[in-house]
């Protein structure tokens, strides 16, 4: 299965642009709209520039209702004051995934499950002194043998491309596919 939605997210890289930030954010009961995602980051509905959007640096946040989240679109990769945005539609009672990459081929996952937190780095995974990268995962520990073939090893070249593993986790995760209509939806 996250073999197939690698593949699926493998062939449609090149539609995402240079830069681009991605996140699902799932409430755990409920249902969390665009309304209260918009207060969640930080900002007054109201303020909302066109359908789903919150302004931010010169460049629009774009959010989608999907089901019974919200997914956000960012087509510049955050500094940290962006990510620190759309960072704050996690917390106690929702699931959140980010996924980012840049044109300089840095690439980032970010989960929050409410009580956990897990990240990952590319093109090298997070080196902390005494801890293993898998240590940091997190929620997404089931997962590390997996986005293990992301990265190049002595032994081995990777096996995956590190932005499609992210987004087939996600989506296995979250049952959210980042389908490639949205990216053309305004």
């Amino acid at each position: 299965m996250l073999d197939e939605a690698v593949a699926r997210y493998s062939n449609i890289l090149d539609y995402l642009g240079e830069d681009m930030a991605y996140t699902v954010t799932l409430p755990n009961s409920g249902e969390l709209t665009i309304e209260e995602a918009v207060r969640r980051m930080g900002f007054d509905p109201i303020e909302i520039e066109g359908p789903g959007t919150v302004p931010h640096s010169g460049h629009s946040i774009r959010l989608y209702q999907v089901g019974v989240g919200v997914v956000t679109l960012d087509g510049v990769y955050p500094m940290p004051e962006r990510k620190q945005v759309t960072d704050q539609l996690g917390g106690d009672g929702f699931r959140h995934w980010y996924v980012a990459f840049d044109i300089n081929g840095n690439a980032s996952m970010y989960a929050d499950y409410g009580g956990g937190q897990g990240k990952l780095e590319y093109p090298e995974p997070i080196n902390l002194p005494f801890t293993p990268w898998t240590e940091l995962l997190g929620p997404l520990r089931p997962y590390a043998e997996f986005l293990a073939r992301a990265y190049d090893s002595e032994e081995a070249e990777a096996t995956v491309n590190f932005v499609a593993a992210c987004l087939a986790v996600t989506e296995l995760e979250s049952g959210i596919r980042l389908e490639p209509e949205l990216l053309h939806t305004p």
